[in-house]
């Protein structure tokens, strides 16, 4: 099963992925690379950090695969 990997970008940090994860297909990992995104995204908002995250996906050649960005902002409107 192939092996892909997701190196994630926070502000000016960069967290690489040295183990990487299988999944059966590219799509698979994708779909689980805007999984991680998202819940990453929620639990930094949830502490209060509201800039954005980039998911870069890279397979087991070192090939990038896609990149996803994510980022979720709260508006607070008084009345």
């Amino acid at each position: 099963m192939p092996r892909f990997y997701f190196d994630i970008h926070h502000g000016t940090g960069l967290v690489p992925d040295d183990d990487g994860s299988e999944f059966a297909s590219v799509d698979a990992a994708i779909q689980g690379a805007i999984t991680s995104a998202g819940e990453i995204g929620r639990n930094l908002l949830a502490k209060g950090q509201t800039s954005g995250i980039v998911v870069r996906v890279r397979d087991q050649h070192d090939q990038r695969v896609c990149t996803i960005t994510a980022s979720m902002t709260v508006e607070r409107h008084t009345a």
